[in-house]
């Protein structure tokens, strides 16, 4: 939410407001990155680094992931049902090597008969009894706070709407000879034109009354 990385010399920026775009898309800042006395910045565009549902996950972040996974004694996993791949099968490499493997989640997870320890609760509730255990004070959160929006249109800035143009005529033949040939597949047999011809019959002899208004 707070980072922004070059995607030409993968330099990450670390900004104190949200950054306002996700999916990997440009921020609309470049890179002010100078390699060597003399030359111009890097100027490369600055993307989001929050991923969409079918981004895959960068290589540079998850080889750092699985390396620190490989290295770690304890994966303690919050929260998560660990189906998403590969993110979700990281906590196995530490028991690989020898580690332990923890999971917190309310419901059942797929990795649940790999772990040493299962706990099916809330996770702020089992995290405010580990801190007590471990002495460590939770800082105070106080919630969200809503900022006014820096996009908010103004008065002179709304456009007003365009001269509303004629529809262009679409052609009709192509439906019109659809349905005649459907028609036709439907009166083989000729008992839809007999049908309709009743029909017809009924509607001209039947009388019609004429209501005289007062």
């Amino acid at each position: 939410m707070f980072v922004e990385e070059c995607e030409k010399c993968g330099r990450q920026y670390v900004r104190e407001k949200v950054i306002g775009v996700m999916g990997l898309k440009p921020t609309g800042r470049h890179c002010d990155v100078v390699r060597s006395r003399g030359l111009r910045a890097c100027r490369g565009k600055l993307i989001s680094t929050i991923l969409d549902w079918e981004e895959a996950l960068p290589e540079r972040d998850l080889n750092k992931a699985e390396d620190a996974s490989r290295r770690a004694d304890l994966a303690l996993t919050l929260g998560t049902s660990l189906q998403i791949k590969p993110s979700g099968d990281l906590p196995l490499l530490t028991k690989r090597k020898g580690g332990k493997l923890a999971i917190v989640n309310l419901q059942a997870t797929k990795h649940d008969k790999h772990a040493h320890l299962r706990i099916h609760s809330y996770v702020d509730d089992v995290m405010k009894q580990l801190m007590e255990l471990l002495g460590v004070d939770i800082p105070k959160w106080d919630g969200p706070t809503v900022c006014e929006s820096v996009t908010s249109e103004s008065a002179a800035d709304v456009k007003p709407p365009r001269a509303a143009t004629a529809k262009k005529k679409v052609k009709r033949e192509p439906i019109k000879k659809e349905r005649k040939r459907d028609a036709a597949a439907l009166t083989d047999d000729g008992s839809v034109e007999e049908e309709a011809a009743s029909v017809k019959r009924e509607r001209a002899d039947s009388p019609v009354e004429l209501k005289e208004e007062k």
